[in-house]
Formats: C-alpha cells, structure tokens, sequence
C-alpha cells in the first residue's frame, strides 16, 4: 500500500527535504507553504500523515491541529509536529498530534516516526 503524506511549512528547503526523503522511501507526497492552503487542501484530500511546521503565516499549526481534529472525515489522519521551537511540546495542542519531532531532524528518525504513526 502507497500511503500519502501532505507536508505543512512555509520553508521551501525544509519542503524538498522532506519530499526528497519521503520519496525516496516510497511515499506519495503534497506540499502546502502555510496553514490556510493546508486546510484548502484537505477539503477534497485525506492524507494519511500530515507533517506540520508550528510557526507559519496566516495560519499557524497549532490553529490548524485544533481544526483539523474537529472534521470528522479527518480524524483518523496522523500528525506529526515538526518544528524549530521546544516550547511546542508544552503547548496544549501538542496532545492532539501523533508525535512531536525538534528541528534540525535526522532523516533517519524522520523516517522511523512515520513509519512509526503509521503503524499505529
């Protein structure tokens, strides 16, 4: 089975890092640059990971989480919290996301935590 992964982040060298890395292991990848375009996208896709930056514009990724896991038909989509700041794993929507992983990632625990969310 193929599974999809949509990546959230307003870095485009974070973006193809990550695709490049997905890819490569198999995965069918998307990419929205902020939260907004995000929740657009999600309106006629389901992903089966979404990868989610925390601080982006417009719409950051804790607003995001929060709406995300109100849509029914989204509820069973793994989150994994990717981000430069620590602080989100105090944050009170970090309980809503599947697993939470600091920048810089190696691509070998990147890779193990979503294979990890998917064997869930």
């Amino acid at each position: 089975m193929t599974y999809s992964i949509l990546i959230v982040d307003d870095d485009m060298t974070i973006r193809n890092l990550y695709r490049m890395v997905l890819q490569n292991a198999g995965y069918v990848v998307d990419e929205v640059t902020n939260g907004a375009e995000a929740l657009k996208f999600l309106i006629s896709h389901t992903p089966d990971v979404i990868i989610m930056d925390m601080l982006m514009p417009l719409l950051g990724g804790e607003a995001v989480i929060r709406r995300i896991r109100q849509m029914p038909a989204l509820q069973d989509v793994k989150i994994v919290v990717v981000t430069a700041y620590p602080r989100f794993v105090k944050s009170a929507e970090f309980p809503q996301a599947d697993r939470f992983l600091v920048k810089p990632v190696q691509a070998d625990e990147f890779l193990d935590t979503i294979q990890a969310v998917l064997s869930q």
